[in-house]
């Protein structure tokens, strides 16, 4: 501990540029401030600064040790402002980035409860099919269908993909329902370019899986150009049920095989750099999506 002291107080000394200026900044004695950095040359045994110029002249060695304690000052500075902020009501700007489809079907119906429960919460929505980065973009927070957790962040999973064929009333009448899935391999399906969905689709039903090498003549990189290609009858299409559920109920879509539970080893995650989670405004959101997304993990 005495030596991450020294750190400090030279990584101080280093930005006041003397030794009398880093003492006025950490309410301390000249003296003070000149033993810790004598202290830590010592104990590395070399040379951080040359003395005895009008202003404080690093050495090479000195630099870069220089740059390692500023890091080390500026997380410990963090640490500390994290647990403070975990500590205060939820305010700020909150950046959220999402599907296109998700966050219109879903997130953007719940958001009105939210602001009820959060008024100083400012939400900055982006909705956007691609995998922004969130250190670069300065995003807090994106919403992800993928098989593949990022290894640099933060994955909660919100909710299994719960997935539905379906084509329009018209093409059904046109070309007729599949009635197994091996029957898919007669019709043009819509198919999404992401693997996991309907580059080859897999159906279970009573513990049977049944691998299907489903084509078409459309490929889509986005889910919502998709539904509405299967709208308007040019095939069927292996969608997420949230995207399906009015039109199903008022008629545009016929949901087809409901006996076969479409297999996909996507799942929708909440996504965060493991140091932002301690801001009182990214930590309400993520718990309140867990909450409203509880029923979509529960067992089927």
């Amino acid at each position: 501990m005495k030596h991450l002291a020294q750190m400090l107080t030279f990584a101080r000394v280093v930005d006041a540029g003397s030794f009398a200026g880093a003492a006025r900044e950490l309410g301390v004695n000249t003296s003070v401030t000149s033993k810790h950095v004598s202290a830590l040359e010592q104990h590395l045994g070399m040379r951080l600064l040359v003395r005895g110029s009008r202003r404080l002249q690093l050495t090479a060695a000195g630099r870069t040790y220089a740059e390692h304690c500023r890091r080390i000052a500026v997380e410990i500075a963090q640490a500390r402002d994290t647990v403070t902020q975990m500590q205060s009501a939820p305010r700020g700007r909150l950046r959220v980035s999402g599907p296109p489809g998700m966050m219109a079907e879903l997130v953007v119906p719940w958001l009105a409860e939210f602001r009820r429960r959060y008024p100083a919460v400012e939400l900055d929505l982006s909705a956007d099919e691609r995998m922004i980065d969130l250190a670069d973009e300065g995003y807090d927070l994106a919403l992800r269908v993928t098989d593949q957790l990022p290894a640099q962040a933060v994955a909660r999973k919100l909710a299994d993909m719960r997935l539905a064929v379906c084509a329009s009333p018209d093409y059904v009448e046109r070309h007729g329902a599949p009635v197994e899935p091996m029957d898919l391999l007669a019709h043009d399906c819509l198919q999404f370019t992401p693997p996991g969905l309907m580059s080859g689709a897999v159906f279970e039903k009573d513990g049977v899986r049944v691998d299907v090498p489903v084509h078409g003549i459309i490929r889509f990189n986005h889910v919502e150009p998709l539904h509405l290609l299967a709208r308007a009858g040019l095939g069927v299409a292996l969608l997420p049920r949230h995207l399906l559920q009015r039109d199903l109920v008022e008629g545009r879509l016929v949901r087809l095989l409901p006996d076969w539970r479409p297999v996909v080893d996507a799942a929708l995650y909440a996504v965060y750099l493991p140091n932002r989670y301690g801001l009182p405004k990214l930590r309400v959101f993520v718990d309140f999506l867990l909450e409203k997304f509880e029923p979509a993990r529960r067992p089927r």
